[in-house]
């Protein structure tokens, strides 16, 4: 399988501690780029990734179509939009249709790196409402990703990474 070759992660009611929690316990040497959507309205997406660049040590960025990731750098899907790991390994940011009312959508995520990664993928699903994320994070485990759901015992809301756990979709 190799080494991973992406950190996919995805949250939504309770994200922002999470995240916070999870991508601060990284080392700043961390050697994959991390992918990041949380679902939160457009308007709050910059001072978000500026929040959590202030609190995590690792440099964190919205990200930009086309770019290409970096390790140990997170980049976080802009405000009303899709962020996906591209062919090659170069993020594509779309306004393609919402996901299960969602854009961005963390389904849309893992299946990229699914897709592109399949078992080089490291996929995590964290706290939130609803089952966004459940579908692509087993798409991700049937391509041989590592793919883990938030505890519930942790998780503020434990929808989706529960969705998660009923399809089977984690690893632990």
């Amino acid at each position: 399988t190799g080494q991973p070759s992406v950190l996919a992660v995805a949250a939504s009611t309770g994200g922002p501690p999470a995240l916070a929690k999870v991508l601060g316990a990284l080392p700043r040497d961390f050697p994959l780029p991390v992918l990041v959507v949380q679902h939160m309205g457009a308007a709050f997406m910059e001072g978000f990734a500026a929040w959590l660049g202030s609190v995590i040590g690792c440099p964190v960025s919205l990200a930009r179509d086309g770019e290409w990731p970096e390790p140990g750098r997170v980049y976080v899907a802009p405000g009303d939009r899709h962020l996906k790991l591209g062919a090659g390994g170069a993020i594509n940011v779309g306004d393609e249709e919402p996901v299960a009312g969602q854009r961005p959508a963390a389904t849309v995520l893992f299946r990229s790196v699914a897709r592109h990664a399949q078992s080089r993928g490291l996929g995590v699903l964290l706290t939130g409402m609803g089952e966004d994320g459940a579908t692509g994070l087993l798409d991700m485990h049937q391509a041989g990703a590592t793919t883990i759901a938030e505890h519930e015992s942790t998780a503020v809301v434990y929808g989706m990474p529960a969705a998660a756990v009923r399809l089977g979709a984690a690893d632990s």
